[in-house]
């Protein structure tokens, strides 16, 4: 991804996407029919397991009978899934579905091939489009019920579903979760590759809280739903996907939430249904390890559902307004060249629905949020900021940027951080312990001290082991903190601070080499 691509072609290149959406200027299915391909549109990733998916086994459903395009599908599925699985094609045009849609074991949905390949060119725009009911507010009363719209692509069997998934696929008002059963059980093999993703959210459940006061037409998008979340055993590609702005959200005057002083009970703000609130790309997202920093991290021996292998995220463009906007867990997981943008100066009066914000709320605001073991996180570009809490004074404390906490986590283990760029800080915070990590090539720009935090000790007096890290030959501006006891075999090489003097500190007896623009704490 070139640097010069900017946040404004970003933004609006998601305009002329939703222009076509709204007004239907996609061809008919029924005059639009061309070839389908045929090809791995993941082969150039070189993933051994994509190459054995069945896309030379299509249907295309231009020419399946039924009342809707959902009866057509049903009916489409059932002749693959009688053929061992394959591909239900979708020619260039708009597909109208009612209601959600559920995907079967071995079926992989496929729309026509955009003209360009690129899901973060600015003209990238599948001509396969399936467009889900919009949700009409109502200010009084109870309100348009939630089930009128906020629909999804799912899996018909989430605990078996295997060799599944979604190609060039434009999806206007719904979300994709490929889910799992009771006790973490799913299926293998699933991809998410080159669709386009608007208006990607649902509705809170709990919201409106009548015993709070709360107004019964109150709406809130639900805050750990992805736009695309995808569980798995085992392989997992989440590619060359685009999440683009919203045009759907709704403004919601007098909307009712409990105030942080204890004394006034309530009050009332103006408050957006914001579709780009919710995490972007989710894959196998899971608590490992002890909530709140505490011990014991999680291991593939007390959590092996966090730590499955396989996972592949790249090549993504995704604009959010909050929450991360990639997660994952898992052991080996890549993600790799995406691009992320979240907005500035967003006001939220409150993050999940109920409580007024404060600046110690919330609101997960990062670009990737990594979880687990040897993971790889590489060439990314992004650019992300706090959100404003309530009183529009202060920030929310979130807005950090490529982000390893202790909370819900394993310990680091050889793990990398290379070559990507961004403006908020990369956070390996207080993770309990570190064993192997690689910190190189980083182009980070911060208005924070640091830009590069490595501290493996929960606290001053709960300390974590700090062995084995290297951060070599990265540009900042800001400083670089490393910390950990005990502490060994640590090298601290060939950083240049490009901004004013920056504090290098060094609180794990690492050995310092040639770095410059910073003063050396110890």
């Amino acid at each position: 991804m070139s640097s010069t691509y900017r946040r404004r072609d970003f933004l609006k290149h998601t305009m002329t996407v939703a222009a076509a959406m709204e007004l239907g200027v996609i061809l008919r299915p029924e005059i639009a029919r061309a070839a389908a391909a045929k090809n791995d549109p993941a082969s150039h990733l070189k993933l051994a397991w994509t190459g054995k998916l069945k896309w030379d086994n299509v249907v295309d459903i231009t020419t399946v009978s039924g009342g809707d395009w959902a009866q057509r599908l049903a009916n489409a599925q059932k002749q693959l899934t009688a053929r061992g699985g394959g591909v239900v094609y979708f020619p260039a045009g708009k597909y109208v579905f009612t209601d959600s849609i559920t995907v079967a074991d071995g079926i992989v949905l496929r729309g026509a091939e955009p003209k360009v390949a690129d899901a973060k060119s600015e003209a990238y725009s599948p001509p396969t489009v399936f467009e889900f009911p919009r949700y009409r507010p109502k200010f009084d009363g109870d309100g348009t019920p939630i089930e009128t719209a906020f629909k999804g692509i799912y899996l018909d069997d989430p605990a078996g579903a295997s060799n599944c998934g979604m190609v060039n696929v434009s999806l206007n008002r719904a979300h994709i979760h490929l889910g799992q059963a009771e006790g973490y059980k799913c299926g293998v093999n699933r991809i998410i590759y080159g669709c386009v993703l608007r208006n990607a959210a649902i509705a809170e459940p709990r919201v409106p809280d009548i015993a709070l006061g709360q107004k019964p037409w109150q709406r809130f998008t639900k805050w750990h739903w992805a736009a695309v979340s995808v569980k798995t055993y085992e392989n997992a590609l989440l590619a060359n996907n685009r999440l683009i702005k919203s045009n759907d959200s709704f403004l919601m005057k007098g909307y009712v939430i409990q105030s942080r002083d204890k004394n006034v009970g309530t009050k009332e703000y103006d408050v957006w249904f914001d579709y780009d609130f919710r995490p972007g790309l989710e894959c196998n997202d899971a608590c490992v390890g002890a909530p709140g920093g505490e011990e014991p991290s999680g291991t593939p021996e007390t959590h092996p559902w966090g730590f499955r292998k396989g996972i592949v995220i790249c090549d993504n463009a995704i604009y959010s307004t909050g929450r991360n906007a990639i997660e994952f867990s898992g052991d080996g997981t890549i993600c790799a060249r995406n691009y992320i943008r979240f907005p500035d100066d967003i006001w939220r009066q409150t993050v999940m629905g109920f409580r007024e914000s404060k600046g110690s709320s919330t609101t997960d605001t990062r670009p990737v949020q990594m979880r687990g073991w040897r993971w790889v996180v590489e060439d990314n570009d992004y650019e992300v900021f706090r959100n404003w809490a309530s009183d529009h004074a202060y920030h929310i404390n979130d807005g950090e940027g490529l982000m390893h906490e202790n909370h819900c986590n394993a310990h680091i283990k050889d793990s990398r951080l290379t070559n990507n760029r961004g403006n908020a800080y990369l956070s390996l915070f207080k993770t309990g312990g570190i064993d192997g990590l690689h910190i190189e090539g980083n182009d980070i720009t911060v208005d924070r001290d640091m830009a590069i935090f490595v501290e493996s000790d929960h606290s001053d007096t709960h300390k974590g082991p700090c062995r084995n890290v290297s951060i070599v030959n990265n540009r900042t501006v800001g400083g670089i903190l490393i910390k950990g006891d005990p502490a060994s075999n640590n090298v601290v090489k060939g950083n240049v601070n490009r901004g004013q003097i920056a504090p290098l500190k060094n609180h794990a007896n690492a050995k310092l080499e040639n770095n410059k623009g910073y003063e050396v704490q110890t």
